[in-house]
């Protein structure tokens, strides 16, 4: 059995804080909720997410890099998108 690398553990944690912190902020929005308050909800959601989830293991400047490529990545789809 071949075990992942804890960088590549944490990574894939990172990342799918993107998809918790999207569906709490929708949920928070369905519920009447303006867009500023769920998405500040969301945001602390995240964070609250990322300290238990791997604490100490995170390195907040590549956590930073990653939630950026991530926003560079998902502004390039919705462009295309756009486009086609």
């Amino acid at each position: 059995m071949k075990i992942k690398p804890l960088e590549e553990i944490v990574e894939n944690y990172v990342i799918g804080t993107i998809q918790g912190a999207y569906k709490m902020k929708r949920y928070w929005k369905e519920r009447g909720w303006d867009e500023e308050h769920a998405i500040d909800y969301a945001t602390r959601y995240a964070i609250g997410q990322l300290k238990s989830g791997v604490g100490e293991s995170c390195d907040v400047e590549k956590a930073i890099a990653i939630f950026r490529e991530i926003s560079a990545i998902a502004t390039a789809l919705a462009d295309f998108l756009e486009r086609v």
